[in-house]
């Protein structure tokens, strides 16, 4: 692992050796860059550098392969170089891998430039201080030889010898002709100036830049020959710093500046300024070059550029493209807004690497999920970029959106599959777990939720969820109206979309969807011919703007359960219209022949001229008990098609329900003495206001504690409970009497019908009651329903009515 040892970078000696190799070298920036250009040719690398580092920067004085946007770069912090371990270790630094080195992998060189192997070899002045490096890069993981790293060596003492400060006089002289020689045929032009502004140096390419024969520059003014007149004041004041003494900052960089020629017309260049020490005193010289063509070029691809970018951000399809080296180099708006602003690597498996490696792609699905964002689905088409000669030079993909068409074509489907539920469901609850999540998976939103409205508590109840595996949701309890989305849509009788639930969870009061990862909500009301009686609601973990297609769908699915509970209902209502013609002809055929029987048979004996008076009496007794036995069936019939037909009216008044209970259950309590049933009441504490008709609500009460009584054998135990909340009050009337078959439970209500137990233990009965019962309870807004104790004996009845 290399060591770093600040110490030496700061060391007076090497710094001043430092800024005379920097000045010597400043002046042969076309020799050093050749050297550097050697050694990376000689390693097959990309990138060949030597860098001079101080105890702040790290200088590039030579350079080759460096990218456009590094080509203009001088100097680096040199914390962030390798340079420096090369300088303080005295030593060559060969590193694979920076990205394995925990003291590499956080240099800027790394993380900014992209640095992964670097081989530098140090550069020495004659009194051996270490000044910087030569060096090659790569951006990728390197395996580096030996024989890369002499080549490099090679080059590093090449430079060394270029530092050499002991020169002879005569060496002196020939490098001096030599140099002249350079300069008479390099393409850049050469000025040499004293620190007076006067021409001291112009070869024959400053001749072809600038128009005026050396004979003709030399001795006349720099600024008045090449400056034009906006720079000139800028340029002498320049000089006037120099001639006391100071050193610019913008020496040995590359600039880019403008010059005038001889006809007095502008154009772009770009020099390298240095200043030297004479044996007369100091002198500047430049290299400047003609940039006009590249300045042109640059922006006429500049134009091209910024018009392709327009365009290709005009398009509704996101467009990305890759480079031969499988970097993103494109991504148009769309792309953008597609990726969430993510512009990295993509996995082997996207269609644009996959047209990397030369695939041509047409029609693929892709489906994108981010983080917080709902699932987009799209197509893509994507194809290799080559050269004519067939070199990849990368690969471009194209990304339309067919969300909406993709989930449109899901929920037809979907319409399809919840027809062919319903049509194998007997009921709504059974049907709604499969219903629910066959929506929910079509729409890829994790929750489900059916609600049925409860008329007496004024609530939404659950009737059936669907959750997918990985949300813990619990199961919910009543919602009133306009809370949550179901109880607005409930309330509104619109569907509701709420676009992000953690935004509105206090208003709605649904934190704990919130908290559970749920966000978007939609809920789409379930119509009968009555109104609103259910909804249907659904959850997405991404917040997500109204779609009013999705909707219109959703309310499409909606009216088909509310056809399948109307029609539910019409089947339910036409197989107990059957049923009780069949019972009532059971009824004409017992209960009402068995009475009738007694009183004929009686009347036929007392016409006999029966003269006992005992015996007539009796006779006549059990005439009267079995006309009132019909009297009464044939009250309970009226009574109740009145009640369903409308006909007969109800007298409701506020009154005190717990009373009404209470008086009913002084009267069961004797009987269940009598038989010997423990019976237990309780009532609330203060008073359960209602409204409704005292005499048939006493009846239903009267009814359910009899048949508790009636049907529970001595020994057995009767509770009868009576509560009461905001939305109501609830009767409980619980026995452990011989229960009710649950083949035969949801039949209990129906007129005419008793359970087969009841009739095989021969207990009289017309079947009348619980149907007057229900009735009566539903003519009120409440609700009446029974529940059997499964393995154990008994049976519960549940009467609900609204409070006052």
């Amino acid at each position: 692992m290399p060591q770093l040892d600040l110490g030496v970078l700061a060391q007076p000696e090497r710094l001043a050796a430092l800024q005379r190799a920097q000045m010597l070298l400043a002046s042969s920036s076309a020799p050093v860059d050749g050297l550097v250009r050697l050694a990376a040719r000689a390693v097959v690398a990309p990138v060949g550098l030597l860098t001079l580092v101080d105890d702040e920067r790290m200088h590039i004085v030579g350079r080759h392969g460096l990218p456009p946007d590094l080509d203009r770069v001088h100097a680096e912090p040199a914390t962030s170089s390798f340079c420096q371990y090369v300088v303080t270790e005295n030593a060559p630094l060969v590193i694979s891998d920076a990205r394995d080195h925990p003291a590499l992998r956080d240099l800027g060189a790394v993380q900014v430039r992209g640095v992964t192997a670097y081989l530098g070899q140090p550069v020495h002045d004659l009194h051996g201080h270490t000044l910087g490096a030569v060096c090659v890069t790569d951006s990728v993981p390197r395996h580096w030889t030996e024989d890369d790293i002499a080549a490099v060596a090679e080059c590093a003492t090449m430079l060394e010898v270029m530092l050499s400060a002991e020169t002879s006089r005569h060496d002196i002289a020939l490098a001096a002709a030599e140099t002249d020689a350079v300069l008479e045929t390099a393409l850049e032009a050469f000025v040499g100036i004293e620190l007076t502004g006067e021409i001291t140096r112009w070869n024959r390419a400053a001749e072809r830049t600038f128009g005026w024969s050396a004979t003709e520059a030399i001795g006349k003014q720099v600024d008045e020959l090449i400056i034009p007149e906006r720079f000139r004041a800028a340029h002498r004041a320049g000089l006037t710093r120099l001639a006391r003494g100071g050193v610019p900052k913008l020496i040995g960089q590359r600039l880019q500046l403008y010059a005038i020629n001889r006809a007095g017309d502008e154009f772009p260049v770009e020099l390298t300024l240095n200043v030297v020490e004479g044996p007369t005193g100091r002198h500047a010289h430049a290299f400047v070059y003609d940039i006009s063509e590249r300045v042109t070029a640059e922006r006429q691809l500049a134009r091209e550029r910024h018009f392709l970018s327009a365009l290709l951000d005009n398009l509704d399809a996101g467009v990305v493209a890759c480079d031969e080296r499988g970097r993103m180099i494109l991504f148009n708006s769309a792309m953008r807004e597609i990726a969430g602003g993510e512009t990295g690597s993509l996995s082997e498996d996207v269609p644009l690497m996959r047209a990397f490696h030369g695939e041509h792609v047409r029609e693929a699905e892709v489906v994108i999920h981010l983080p917080g964002r709902p699932r987009r689905s799209f197509t893509a088409n994507a194809q290799p970029i080559r050269d004519s000669d067939g070199t990849r030079l990368g690969a471009v993909a194209a990304l339309h959106e067919v969300t909406d068409r993709r989930r449109a074509e899901r929920l037809i489907e979907c319409e399809l599959a919840v027809s062919r539920i319903l049509e194998q469901a007997p009921t709504i609850e059974d049907a709604g777990p499969d219903l629910l999540g066959t929506v929910a998976r079509t729409l890829q939103w994790p929750h489900s939720e059916l609600w049925l409205v409860d008329k007496v508590g004024n609530v939404l109840r659950n009737a059936a969820m669907w959750t997918e595996p990985g949300y813990v949701i619990p199961e919910p309890g009543p919602l009133a109206p306009g809370v949550g989305v179901s109880g607005v849509a409930w309330e509104t009788g619109q569907p509701t979309w709420i676009p992000d639930i953690s935004a509105t969870a206090s208003r709605l009061n649904v934190p704990s969807l919130a908290r559970h990862g749920l966000r978007v909500g939609l809920a789409v009301p379930i119509r009968d011919g009555g109104g609103v009686t259910g909804t249907l609601s659904f959850f997405g973990d991404a917040a997500e703007e109204p779609e009013q297609s999705l909707i219109a769908l959703l309310s499409g699915i909606a009216a088909h359960v509310g056809q399948f509970l109307e029609r539910r209902r019409a089947e339910d209502l036409a197989r107990q219209l059957a049923r009780t013609k069949d019972e009532f002809i059971s009824l004409v055929g017992h209960e009402l022949r068995t009475p009738l029987t007694s009183i004929s048979s009686y009347t036929e004996l007392l016409l006999h001229d029966n003269d006992d008076e005992t015996t007539r009496s009796q006779f006549l007794a059990v005439i009267a008990r079995n006309a009132e036995n019909l009297r009464a069936i044939i009250d309970d019939l009226l009574d109740l098609a009145g009640l369903e037909s409308g006909y007969v009216s109800l007298v409701e008044r506020p009154l005190d329900f717990a009373e009404v209970v209470g008086a009913s259950a002084a009267v069961g309590t004797r009987a269940a003495t009598e038989k010997d049933i423990d019976m237990r009441v309780t009532l609330p504490d203060g008073p359960a206001p209602v409204a409704g008709d005292q005499p048939r609500l006493r009846k239903v009460v009267d009814h359910l504690v009899t048949n508790a009584v009636k049907f529970t054998p001595a020994g057995g135990r009767v509770d009868i409970e009576l509560v009461r909340d905001r939305a109501g009050v609830d009767l409980r009337v619980t026995d452990t009497g011989v229960g009710i078959p649950e083949e035969e439970r949801s039949r209990l209500f129906e007129r005419f019908f008793r359970g087969s137990n009841i009739r095989s233990l021969g207990v009289p009965g017309t079947g009348l009651g619980l149907a007057i019962s229900r009735t009566v309870i539903e003519r009120h807004g409440g609700t009446i329903t029974v529940t059997d104790h499964g393995e154990k004996p008994g049976t519960t009845f549940l009467v609900r009515l609204p409070s006052l």
